[in-house]
């Protein structure tokens, strides 16, 4: 029978005293260890708890393992000390390295064994391991008889490794028995420094988050030890301003009191004071106009939010109130390069993925003054401020469309459309909006795309020209709303209207007053809430063939290159993937020239799901014919990328009509100028379908 508890089966016991009733299968998910190895947990301990007094874990076939006791946190800590715990495979890599980085000893294998009880091969496999782990940090774990096992490297990157470090140990679910290994023998000195933060918290008026201020203590005992190894910062101009601080008097005074054994330098007491700027905090009372720079960034940040979900924070100056006791720290964090761990991190961009989004996206401004980017572990504390914010007034993101804004036209008429459809449809949540190829590759999930080409999606697609005039809005609307409620607003007839007014009134100038009316019904039409628009009109045949999409070339070496050239253009515009010009040629090879539709003309195509992201076109003429087969001589080579059935019919026969006439072709065939190409095409894209 154990009179110790090993670090699984405690765990086992934490997670049996939060959750009462548990199944076997929630064990192995939450532990990821093996059936049998929770089995042979669960039994150690039991044997704890029999020698301790307490009831057994129980087993029920229905209910699961349950455990009805309440042990006390410190009777559990009592019996996970180094002398009788077991240490993981990661606890012993931060004591290895912890103690490596601070020791003032030569280290041999034995310090390691003793501390942690475990095999010389083992903290040999340990060491050889943990220097392949971090031999990207430009840190080196060397050993030498003379000095033992040092680090060698920048001092500014052994800080860094020692600040996560700090922050993973006393994280960690058994951070007890690392500690006492580590800075076991420091407790008076770890109380010292901790009253001296706590003395700084009280003269600044701020409150530290309590594991924040755990952190600080340990992070400033480690940096007097390294300071005692000799292992100093170097200057760093950028920190020199702080010196003026009132963080910096404090923090000088700190570091010359008993708690500290090391004299610190200027550097490494503004060490110091960017930290205590860049803590996160519960409370400041330090006003908001303290800083110009940071109440511009954050009013500036509040904004861009509101803008880009499309919602009125309520409160906004209390909200940046409280804000600013994240924010403050968070700058300076990110303009001298202070690392942030964030434990909810995950969990914000899998429940919350949309707002994360919204939030990093309305960052920018922040990126811009400081030159860099702001890192995901910051975006989510700011996740967390605005969905709290949003959830306290009662608003939610949750139960509106999400929709992407699909938009090749360039950077300036795709920021001019998401803004005027914003402006439509202020319910819907405008994630992002995007060129073809980006859309392809969308990692969030949304329900609409409000396109200004044809798309293969399985998302509600609505086709729209790239500027809506005042008639495109009035017809998106009725067309959101037929497709979202299945009813549209009664269309005004404004001629019927003027019909009434002439009876009871003598109409001046009947045109004006027409114009003004319309203008009028447009503009107050109901705003649409949700949705949208299933198809726009069908595109015409200049709207597919352009300058862009069409080409003169002299000669191509076979008909698979004059394919391959004739895509070219879609394939750079991202309309096509590579794998659609394979697709063509493969039918071609398998089927024959089926694809040659009258003489000296050719439309390859492929399916759809074979690689198009959007309806396109393109043509190649030849100087010189390519052979498609032996009596089958090719000069025109028009690309058709279909995403479904009907979206390109309209254009289609446009073509055909424009092909139907030989005159045309010889013309076409004739001419070595693009612009006589595109006469041609304008042309046809005004004859209707009969």
């Amino acid at each position: 029978m154990s009179m110790f508890l090993d670090e699984r089966s405690a765990n086992l016991l934490k997670l049996l005293q939060h959750s009462p009733l548990s199944k076997m299968k929630e064990l192995e998910a939450q532990t990821g260890l093996t059936r049998r190895q929770i089995q042979y947990a669960l039994s150690k301990a039991n044997d704890w708890l029999e020698f301790q007094g307490y009831e057994p874990i129980q087993y029920s076939r229905d209910t699961g393992y349950s455990f009805s006791g309440t042990i006390k946190d410190e009777e559990l800590k009592v019996k996970l000390t180094k002398r009788n715990y077991i240490f993981s495979e990661a606890d012993r890599e931060r004591v290895f390295y912890l103690m490596i980085l601070l020791s003032g000893e030569e280290l041999s294998v034995y310090h390691f064994q003793s501390l942690t009880g475990i095999s010389r091969n083992t903290v040999l496999k340990d060491l050889k391991r943990l220097k392949e782990k971090h031999r990207n940090m430009e840190l080196k774990i060397q050993y030498s008889k003379q000095d033992g096992y040092v680090v060698k490297g920048e001092s500014r990157g052994k800080r860094y490794v020692i600040e996560h470090l700090v922050h993973d140990v006393l994280n960690s679910p058994n951070s007890e028995p690392v500690m006492e290994c580590i800075w076991g023998r420091y407790e008076s000195r770890i109380s010292a420094i901790r009253s001296q933060l706590e003395k700084i918290e009280r003269e600044l008026g701020i409150t530290i988050t309590d594991d924040r201020l755990h952190e600080l203590t340990y992070l400033f005992l480690c940096t007097d030890q390294l300071i005692g190894k000799g292992e100093a910062l170097s200057a760093e101009p950028s920190w020199e301003p702080f010196v003026t601080t009132e963080e910096y008097k404090m923090v000088e005074e700190m570091t010359k009191t008993e708690a500290f054994h090391s004299t610190w330098s200027e550097t490494e007491n503004l060490y110091a004071t960017l930290h205590v700027l860049s803590v996160n905090r519960t409370k400041d009372i330090s006003p908001l106009k303290d800083d110009e720079i940071i109440q511009r960034l954050l009013e500036g940040i509040v904004e861009e939010f509101e803008r880009l979900a499309f919602v009125h924070l309520q409160d906004k100056e209390q909200l940046c109130q409280q804000l600013y006791v994240h924010f403050k720290p968070a700058y300076h964090r990110l303009r001298y390069g202070l690392p942030q761990m964030n434990p909810m991190t995950g969990r914000v961009q899998k429940v919350y993925p949309e707002l994360h989004h919204l939030t990093k996206k309305s960052m920018w401004l922040l990126e811009k003054e400081l030159d860099c980017p702001v890192s995901e572990e910051e975006v989510a504390y700011f996740t967390i401020y605005f969905g709290g914010w949003l959830r306290r007034q009662g608003t939610t993101l949750d139960d509106r469309k999400r929709a992407i804004v699909v938009c090749p036209n360039g950077i300036g008429i795709s920021n001019i459309l998401i803004y005027t459809l914003r402006e439509l449809f202020p319910d819907i949540l405008f994630l992002d909006v995007l060129s073809v190829r980006a859309a392809s590759d969308y990692t969030l999930s949304y329900d609409l795309i409000f396109s200004t080409v044809h798309m293969r999606t399985d998302a509600t697609l609505f086709v729209v020209p790239p500027i809506l005039e005042l008639q495109d809005k009035h017809t998106l609307r009725q067309q959101v709303m037929q497709q979202l409620y299945g009813y549209t607003t009664d269309r005004v007839d404004v001629a019927a209207l003027l019909k009434i007014i002439s009876k009871y009134a003598t109409i001046h100038e009947h045109d004006q007053l027409e114009k003004a009316l319309q203008s009028r019904v447009y503009e107050h039409t109901p705003k649409v809430t949700q949705f949208s628009l299933k198809e726009a009109e069908k595109p015409v045949l200049e709207e597919l063939l352009n300058m862009q999409t069409i080409q003169i070339q002299p000669h191509v070496s076979d008909w698979k290159e004059g394919i391959r050239v004739a895509a070219k253009p879609l394939v750079d515009l991202g309309t096509v993937e590579t794998r659609y010009v394979d697709a063509m040629i493969e039918a071609i090879e398998t089927n024959g020239p089926y694809v040659v539709i009258t003489p000296g003309v050719a439309i390859p195509h492929a399916r759809p799901e074979q690689g198009v992201r959007s309806l396109s076109m393109s043509l190649l003429k030849l100087d010189e014919a390519v052979d498609f087969a032996s009596d089958k001589p090719v000069r025109l080579i028009i690309i058709l990328a279909a995403v479904d059935n009907d979206s390109h019919l309209r254009a289609l026969i446009q073509l055909t009509q424009l092909l139907n006439d030989p005159a045309n072709i010889e013309e076409m065939l004739r001419t070595s100028d693009k612009e006589v190409l595109m006469e041609y095409v304008h042309t046809y894209s005004k004859e209707e379908a009969e």
